[in-house]
């Protein structure tokens, strides 16, 4: 399935992690560019929310700034109904090593789909950009999965971990691990 609009979330403050770990580096490259990289094959076009990237469009939170990954991913989704995209596939920038199948298995959804393990790695219908919009101004919820499971999205990816950097020492010990990037 095409007709994707991948969008990396970035606008966190890294307040665990220390720094912006958007910039950190592993293996040679930004987390950042890692999330880049890693939507390569799955969505027509990328865009990065929440700060700017030198190769790539940004999109700003939606209604406004501040409401965590769903303010991005509302962006995102306003961003792609407006280019005649129908999904979104969201990710997280501290998320470098996230496996292909399981993008695979979200791109082959035909409606909303999450993964179980990490809520912000998801495929979201851009149809839902109103609704989305309109949940975040009533109720200001920042919670991913409660969004997910109100608009009825299927958890996949069941039991799979997905190494998450929140503290720079996360990021070394996937630094540490012996096994390539992206290894599925």
């Amino acid at each position: 399935m095409k007709g994707i609009l991948g969008v990396v979330l970035a606008g966190g403050l890294s307040s665990r992690f220390g720094t912006d770990k958007a910039q950190a580096l592993y293996r040679g490259r930004t987390l950042l560019d890692w999330s880049v990289g890693r939507l390569d094959g799955f969505a027509d076009d990328v865009v990065v929310a929440g700060r700017a990237h030198p190769a790539y469009a940004g999109v700003e939170d939606r209604p406004r700034a501040g409401l965590g990954p769903l303010g991005g991913i509302a962006g995102a989704m306003a961003a792609a109904a407006e280019r005649g995209l129908g999904h979104v596939l969201s990710l997280p920038c501290d998320t470098p090593d996230v496996p292909r199948a399981l993008l695979e298995e979200l791109c082959g959804e035909k409606r909303a789909a999450y993964a179980e393990g990490c809520p912000v790695i998801g495929l979201w219908p851009s149809a839902l950009a109103d609704e989305l919009e309109a949940r975040l101004l009533r109720t200001g919820g920042r919670s991913v999965r409660g969004w997910a499971e109100s608009i009825g999205a299927r958890p996949v990816g069941i039991g799979l971990n997905i190494a998450n950097v929140n503290r720079a020492e996360d990021l070394e010990r996937l630094a540490r691990d012996d096994r390539l990037p992206f290894s599925d």
